[in-house]
């Protein structure tokens, strides 16, 4: 990437969406016990935990299936890399699986071949899309499938809620992710064996002092301050864009385990209560970007039959990495910032989690990727300003 010469018109790639009254109302109710009851009505009447993250709610559920040691978890490759260590940390080994190149979730073709290898699958619901879970599932047999729900809150498959369906569901609610809590994991399952196994493994999570969670607060706000203009475009992006590959500054790869925060847990629960009319303005957003582009030569985004996308994430597959990346340069030059999401998971999982080869629909879409904003909070004139310079970059 060339040096980035500040910009405090640039529309961030993400809405980190926590400000100064989330602060307040989670340090004022700091020891405030909090109500789920909504919680599992909205989620079907599932057995509800928490964690401090999404990926130390998948090493509990991992744990609380009581697999033999050193299983294969098959889960596609192209995901984050803190999936494939939270499997390694609950003590068993990442089987690499390739994805659907339309939807980029699992290819239940590649899965077939693969699942006498497994003992358990993960079906990530990429960028809000969700899996075919009843064909996963259905390939899977008795062995457990777990729904990776860090993107698709509120979307749904068959009317059926993300995190319902299969044996056991997670999601996130760190600052970046839709609903933007600061941090925290939410695990969601109907079996009632593996919900008291749950149970057992969270009670083993070191709890947060009291200490870390008001450090917490102060980073969490101040991290949500930088990424909204003007800031994004002046601090956050030209300095993040220098050091990223030397700090892990949104904590993407540090592991460790504990029970949620208080405030966080407060501000996701509080921030559910409205989140289907943000979900219903995001999806909304992003019709009109697909209406506007429809004519033009990239690989959008289309809704599978029999499901509800939140559309977390706008993804555009451009043809080629060096077009991609010509695109994506001008488009940040032009006052909208992109993201390459998981362009480096396969070169990262050659090098760390001994990634061999045979997932090339992951390979190749991971140099053509390219997410674009079409978050909630965006007015018309914006969408318009991202559909003018993706025709103009395309």
């Amino acid at each position: 990437m060339s040096s980035i010469k500040p910009d405090p018109t640039l529309i961030p790639r993400f809405n980190i969406d926590y400000g100064m009254k989330d602060f307040v109302y989670s340090l004022t109710n700091l020891k405030t016990e909090v109500d789920i009851t909504e919680l599992t009505k909205l989620f079907a009447n599932s057995s509800i935990g928490f964690t401090n993250s999404g990926r130390t709610s998948l090493y509990v559920i991992l744990k609380a299936l009581n697999l033999p040691a050193h299983s294969n978890v098959g889960v596609p490759l192209y995901c984050c890399p803190s999936v494939f260590d939270a499997i390694i940390q609950a003590g068993h080994k990442p089987l690499f699986l390739d994805i659907d190149p339309d939807n980029y979730t699992i290819s239940p073709e590649h899965l077939e071949e693969k699942i006498d290898e497994t003992e358990a699958v993960i079906a990530i619901h990429t960028f809000g899309r969700p899996a075919d879970i009843d064909k996963i599932q259905k390939i899977a047999g008795e062995k457990p499938v777990i729904e990776d729900c860090a993107h698709a809150l509120l979307s749904k498959y068959k009317g059926k809620l993300a995190g319902t369906i299969a044996t056991a569901g997670f999601f996130s609610f760190r600052t970046g992710k839709y609903i933007s809590a600061g941090e925290g994991g939410m695990i969601t399952t109907r079996n009632p064996e593996i919900a008291e196994n749950i149970k057992k493994e969270i009670e083993k999570l070191p709890e947060p002092s009291g200490t870390d969670e008001i450090k917490h607060t102060i980073k969490t706000c101040a991290r949500s301050t930088l990424y909204h203009r003007p800031w994004f475009g002046m601090i956050s992006l030209p300095l993040g864009s220098r050091i990223e590959d030397k700090v892990d500054l949104m904590n993407k790869y540090s592991f460790k385990t504990a029970k949620i925060r208080n405030t966080d847990l407060q501000i996701a629960t509080k921030k559910l209560q409205d989140f289907q009319e943000k979900v219903k303005q995001q999806r909304k957003n992003s019709q009109y970007l697909l209406e506007n582009l429809k004519n033009i030569d990239l690989k959008l985004p289309f809704e599978n039959k029999d499901t509800y996308c939140n559309y977390y994430l706008f993804p555009i597959q451009v043809n080629g990495q060096s077009r991609r990346d010509e695109a994506s340069e001008f488009l940040r030059k032009k006052g909208i910032d992109t993201a390459k999401l998981f362009s480096k998971t396969p070169e990262i999982a050659k090098n760390r989690y001994g990634y061999k080869d045979g997932c090339q629909n992951t390979e190749r879409i991971a140099e053509n990727i390219i997410i674009v904003p079409n978050h909630y909070t965006l007015s018309k004139k914006e969408l318009d300003q991202i559909i003018n310079e993706i025709k103009m970059a395309g």
